[in-house]
């Protein structure tokens, strides 16, 4: 891919000082087999290929693509596919793609190639990273192989040029290599550059709990001096702070916690340099399969058969009408069972389910507790019990009893990774980050 100012192929129009349209997006994990179902696999290929045509159809000048494009590190011959039919439909329109690797996609330790780096050397992406000197981040222009910035003149004012920088996953680092961006910036020559937008897989840390790469929103707003749009990946909770900090959100649902985020998708921004405000960005909710959660406290019922008709009840409440096309359904059990309960019959509360929508899946996930199991206040909410059972399983390792509860939060933590599929890496980088701030370690005997 060609150095320097790259024009973006789109309708020119004359107009104010300068103006250009692109997209936004992050997070879209491609390849994600979720609940090892390969119609959910084809589900985030969809999610994708709907906001790629939506970028063709806007005509927007480029693309922003924020991190993770990719579920894993190591993707397989269909998932790649996914990526370059799509990104080959921009790249026959003349729609640059400027992206920057996330956690989830960037290379192994031992390699220094990614699957981004590939998609850049065969001209479907420019793949967006600063270097680091000597305690120094360094903005380099990119010169068709590497580079931590380019700059675009977009076709809806030819005179116009926008420069996109572009900051990888850091982890753990991320809140001492901000600064070192922010200080890098300060010597960027932008004279002759009329916008300035920056691509973080990072996010502030009052938004979601449990995520790495966060940092509180004072390491953010120092860039503000230089960036006027700050395109976050990373949190799947849509977010928007101050009319410059802007996260899409994840396309597809990655976890069943994210259909509590319905807005979640892609920005279309509109940049006019001479307006007040300088851009509007709308965040535009995509195409994806419908989630359906029934949470229910048994501790009311009296008998098994009182259960399956709260279940019942529950989702039909839920559906609507007509009900979603082949959603996927969870139901939690949680609370403490007032009698001797016999094993929950998953079977039949899946043919619950299914007398009143098809469902693609339907997970019946059991937090319940036997009554006298231990003691629990009436007020106990259903975290409050996992983390005293946890707690005292802790509790009764000499090794781990001085910092039980930090220990049981810990576990929590973990099961709830796992759960949504995090990556082993990911997982192993929130046990170092955890025990490095609270000072876990195993006492000796």
């Amino acid at each position: 891919m060609q150095q320097g100012i790259i024009t973006c192929a789109t309708e020119a129009s004359g107009g104010r000082l300068m103006r250009c349209k692109f997209l936004h997006l992050s997070d879209v994990h491609l390849g994600y087999q979720q609940y090892n179902l390969k119609e959910r696999f084809n589900d985030f290929g969809r999610a994708f290929e709907h906001i790629v045509r939506q970028a063709v159809e806007e005509q927007v000048d480029f693309v922003l693509l924020a991190g993770d494009l990719f579920h894993k590190r190591t993707i397989d011959p269909p998932t790649l596919l996914q990526a370059v039919n799509m990104l080959d439909l921009l790249k026959r329109h003349e729609i640059p793609v400027l992206a920057i690797e996330g956690n989830h996609d960037r290379a192994h330790y031992e390699d220094v190639f990614s699957w981004i780096d590939f998609l850049a050397d065969r001209g479907n992406l420019i793949a967006l990273r600063p270097s680091f000197e000597n305690g120094r981040a360094i903005l380099r222009e990119w010169d068709g192989f590497s580079g931590a910035y380019v700059d675009l003149r977009p076709r809806r004012d030819p005179k116009g040029v926008v420069r996109v920088y572009g900051t990888h996953y850091c982890g753990a680092a991320t809140k001492q290599v901000i600064p070192m961006v922010r200080d890098a910036l300060a010597k960027m020559d932008h004279s002759q550059v009329d916008y300035v937008i920056m691509m973080l897989h990072a996010g502030p840390d009052d938004i979601l709990p449990h995520y790495l790469a966060t940092v509180p929103q004072s390491v953010l707003t120092p860039l503000r001096e230089f960036v006027h749009y700050l395109a976050m990946g990373h949190i799947h909770k849509p977010y928007e702070r101050e009319n410059w900090i802007f996260n899409p959100g994840s396309p597809e649902t990655c976890s069943i916690e994210e259909m509590a985020w319905p807005e979640r998708g892609f920005y279309l921004v509109d940049v006019d340099t001479a307006a007040d405000p300088i851009h509007r960005p709308r965040r535009i909710r995509n195409p994806r399969r419908s989630f359906l959660q029934v949470r229910l406290q048994v501790d009311p019922f009296q008998n098994m058969d009182r259960l399956y008709q709260a279940v019942a009840g529950a989702l039909e409440k839920q559906t609507g009408h007509p009900p979603p096309p082949q959603p996927v359904v969870e139901v939690v059990l949680e609370g403490v069972w007032q009698f001797a309960a016999e094993r929950v019959d998953v079977e039949r509360v899946r043919a619950i389910v299914g007398q009143q929508v098809e469902p693609l899946l339907v997970r019946v996930t059991n937090r319940t507790v036997a009554r006298g199991t231990f003691e629990a206040e009436e007020t106990s909410s259903y975290e409050e019990l996992v983390q005293r059972v946890f707690q005292g399983l802790f509790e009764q390792d000499a090794r781990y009893q001085p910092q039980a509860a930090q220990w049981a939060h810990l576990a929590i933590d973990l099961k709830r990774m796992v759960l949504e599929g995090s990556s082993p890496q990911s997982i192993v980088e929130y046990v170092q980050h955890q025990m490095e701030e609270h000072q876990l370690g195993v006492a000796d005997l």
